[in-house]
C-alpha cells in the first residue's frame, strides 16, 4: 500500500460516531491550526486526536498536509502546504517573540491556571525591550487578536487594556521552537546605525517570516 495512504484502514473501520468525531477534529485543526489539551471546548477532540493517530494522519496526508503532536505540551497541530501557511511581517514576529519568550518565563510558575498569563502591559514592555521601539496600539490589537485566532493565545476582552491578561497556551512553543527564537531574536534585534545615519523607530519594514500557523478558512 502506498505509504500516504497507511491509516486509512482505520477510517474505514470507524462508526459513525467515530467518523463523526474524526471529521470534528479535522475541522478544528483546519480551522484553528492548533487543538489544546486543557481547554475545555476542545478536550473530546484532543483526546480523539491523540487516540486515532495513524488514522488522523492518514487524512491530512491526503491532503498533503502534516500533522505535528506534543503529548508533554498537549498540542497537536496541522502544517499545510505555502500558499496555507501564516507570513508576519517584522512587528508581528516581534510581537509573537514576545509572547514566546514570556510563555517559556511563566510556564513552571502557574498556580491554578491551566496556562500562564502575562498582562498586556508586560507584553508591550517585553517588546519595547527586545525591539528598543514603541509598538502602535493598533498594531497591538491586531497582532493579539490575529495570534488568538491562530490559538497561540487566548486575548483579552480589551486587547488595549495594558492591565487586562493575555492567556499564553503552549502552542506557542510548537509555533517557535528555540531555533526559531534564536532566528527571529536575530531578525527583530535593533540593527547598528551606519554613518551618518541616525537610529530611530523606522517604519515595519518589509521582512516577513513564514510560521507554524495556518490561516484558516
Amino acid at each position: 500500500m502506498n505509504e500516504e495512504l497507511t491509516g486509512l484502514s482505520d477510517i474505514l473501520e470507524m462508526g459513525e460516531n467515530d467518523l463523526a468525531m474524526l471529521k470534528r477534529a479535522a475541522r478544528a485543526l483546519v480551522s484553528r491550526t492548533y487543538l489544546l489539551r486543557g481547554v475545555e471546548s476542545e478536550e473530546l477532540a484532543y483526546d480523539f486526536a491523540a487516540r486515532n493517530w495513524s488514522a488522523l494522519e492518514a487524512w491530512f496526508r491526503v491532503m498533503g498536509a502534516e500533522l505535528r503532536k506534543d503529548e508533554s505540551l498537549g498540542v497537536i497541530a496541522w502544517r499545510g502546504w505555502g500558499e496555507t501557511r501564516a507570513r508576519l511581517g517584522r512587528e508581528e514576529t516581534a510581537l509573537l517573540l514576545a509572547l514566546r519568550v514570556l510563555y517559556e518565563e511563566r510556564r513552571s510558575d502557574l498556580s491554578l491556571a491551566a496556562f500562564p498569563q502575562a498582562s498586556v502591559f508586560d507584553v508591550v514592555e517585553r517588546y519595547r525591550s527586545m525591539t528598543e521601539r514603541e509598538l502602535a496600539k493598533t498594531r497591538l490589537v491586531e497582532g493579539l487578536r490575529r495570534f488568538s485566532a491562530f490559538k497561540l493565545i487566548k486575548a483579552p476582552t480589551d486587547p488595549a487594556d495594558p492591565d487586562a491578561q493575555v492567556v499564553l497556551y503552549p502552542s506557542l512553543a510548537l509555533a517557535l521552537d528555540q531555533e526559531g527564537i534564536d532566528e527571529v531574536s536575530a531578525l527583530v534585534k535593533p540593527a547598528a546605525p551606519t554613518r551618518g545615519e541616525p537610529s530611530g523607530n523606522g517604519d515595519d519594514g518589509g521582512d516577513e517570516r513564514e510560521t507554524d500557523t495556518e490561516d484558516g478558512e
